[in-house]
């Protein structure tokens, strides 16, 4: 198996799919922000839909969960990432 993400909710993900991911604000329909996603796109087209690997309600533990998972995949070859939870972000 190439290598796999795991989200938060349990969605595996391959990263053969992924063509990009980033960290968005969770806004509701006053503009509040209620939370970061650490989001994956899998499609190019308008209908493709991204995927939440996990959220988050602190932008740090969000941009520290997207890098931990840029440096997994510029470092290993076949493996499983799994999305830290809110309570799992690590050192911030």
């Amino acid at each position: 198996m190439a290598k796999s993400i795991i989200g938060q909710d349990g969605t595996i993900v391959n990263f053969d799919k992924l063509l990009a991911v980033y960290v968005d604000e969770d806004i509701d329909d006053n503009e509040n922000i209620l939370g970061y996603d650490l989001i994956g796109v899998t499609g190019s087209t308008l209908y493709s839909q991204p995927f939440i690997h996990g959220s988050y309600e602190d932008e740090k533990l969000a941009m520290k969960a997207h890098a931990d998972l840029i440096h997994w995949l510029q470092s290993e070859a076949f493996s499983t990432f799994e999305v830290p939870g809110e309570d799992e972000g690590g050192d911030a």
